[in-house]
């Protein structure tokens, strides 16, 4: 029977990040078979496992189990967006430890792979021990594969990579599925993430952007939709969900869906005031398509941590104070629903305006017509390119309202013509999908 394990870190709270490790389940038992056993990781701090963020996945019957290299933040529980000096401290102390132990894991001596093992945790130690029972190591398709030209930016690719560079001097077999890479603005973390990609027997990206950067550097990835359009659907139908639960009348006028995140603005200059500047953006943007007689908005809480940086309730709650109550507006928070159940629920809007790419994603899966906030990375602008709706893409560090407004209230009147390109797109989702599987079976 093969072993595969699936990292980065799966967390349930993360409904993007919970499709893609869905996804890549289904995807790696039609690539090894249908008994082949899946280890995934899971978040391992105490804010993750006091808030149950692995739960959902764990009912899925797989055993879980903590990285190798733990994140600096498992002690914490500090719920705040923005880092400190004395946390960065704190978790740069970490990290260096952290580092040190896990290069002697690398290292090509057996007697200094000793030594580090011997640091490890109890629970580090057990998650080493079966890695080293593994076939195969998936990386699950994502956005975070790039550097902003951080002080931390190296060893942020260093965590998030470290799994690669452990599986090759274990002699597995790495498969990086569809990913969103670059920009490269660290020089260092550049080449720790270049090093690794060159360690897969199978690279693939999610657009062409990243396609075009990869060969720039003599790589050859390969292009395939990102896994969150292979999410499988539900035969749910969530209206008396939402009026019972929200006192949301979805048969009754036009609804739109909007997700927003707390986003630190890494590598900007007054990042708290391009937060702020978003922040308002949206509001400004609700109030006014609130005034068109037949709509009604849902500010959705996609994402729910685990981290406070990872917690769209913030700003959610944030938007939703400043404009007070309203009739037609309303709010969903619901940290029972997975990614499956969101996906139902944004089938049933007719616009989403989606900062939270995955929800994006989502409600192109259900047919639903989407308006995407861009950030962190070229999959916002590289994936709708790739739909040909790169009209809707907006930038977070410069939201214009007005134009945001008036692209939502044209799609209304009028959506024949994105569909039509979204028709087009979802054509090929399917062969896309046998073509990734027929892809990593030859490399097996």
């Amino acid at each position: 029977m093969k072993k595969a394990l699936i990292v980065p870190s799966n967390t349930d709270l993360n409904r993007g990040d919970q499709a893609l490790t869905w996804a890549t389940i289904d995807l790696v038992k039609d690539c090894l078979g249908k008994d082949a056993e899946i280890i995934i990781y899971k978040t391992n701090n105490k804010l993750a496992n006091e808030l149950g963020t692995n739960k959902q996945t764990e009912e899925l019957g797989h055993k879980m189990i903590y990285r190798v290299l733990s994140h600096p933040r498992r002690n914490d529980k500090d719920g705040s967006i923005s880092f400190g000096p004395l946390r960065l401290i704190k978790w740069g102390t970490r990290a260096l430890f952290d580092t040190a132990k896990t290069l002697m894991l690398l290292s090509r001596f057996k007697v200094i792979n000793r030594v580090g093992f011997c640091l490890l945790s109890k629970d580090e130690k057990k998650s080493y021990q079966a890695f080293s029972k593994v076939d195969y190591l998936f990386v699950k398709g994502g956005g975070f594969l790039h550097s902003y030209g951080s002080l931390v930016d190296p060893y942020v690719m260093y965590f998030q990579l470290f799994d690669v560079f452990l599986a090759k001097r274990m002699g597995k077999k790495v498969f990086i599925l569809p990913n969103s890479i670059g920009p490269f603005k660290n020089t260092f973390a550049k080449k720790i993430i270049l090093k690794a990609t060159t360690y897969a027997s199978l690279l693939t990206v999610r657009e062409n952007k990243s396609l075009a950067l990869l060969k720039k550097f003599n790589l050859n990835p390969k292009y395939y939709p990102d896994l969150g359009f292979y999410l499988k659907r539900t035969k749910s139908d969530f209206r008396s969900y939402l009026l019972e639960t929200h006192k949301i009348n979805i048969s009754e006028g036009t609804h739109i869906a909007l997700t927003a995140r707390p986003y630190r603005f890494d590598g900007h200059a007054k990042s708290d005031d391009l937060y702020r500047k978003y922040l308002d953006g949206l509001v400004t943007c609700v109030e006014a398509l609130l005034e068109v007689d037949s709509v009604h908005l849902t500010l959705v809480s996609h994402t729910l941590g685990p981290s406070a940086h990872e917690n769209d309730d913030i700003a959610i709650k944030a938007i939703h104070t400043k404009l007070g109550k309203r009739p037609k507006l309303h709010y969903l928070y619901d940290k029972s629903l997975n990614s499956q159940d969101l996906q139902e629920i944004y089938k049933l809007y007719d616009l989403m305006i989606g900062t939270r790419f995955h929800s994006v994603i989502f409600a192109l899966n259900s047919g639903t017509p989407s308006l995407a906030i861009a950030y962190g990375g070229n999959k916002a602008y590289g994936i709708m390119q790739e739909i040909g709706l790169s009209k809707y893409v907006y930038p977070i560090e410069d939201l214009q309202p007005e134009r945001l407004v008036a692209d939502a209230k044209f799609i209304l009147n009028d959506n024949s013509f994105y569909l039509d390109k979204l028709k087009i797109y979802q054509r090929t989702i399917d062969e896309s999908r046998l073509d990734l599987i027929r892809s990593i079976k030859k490399e097996l």
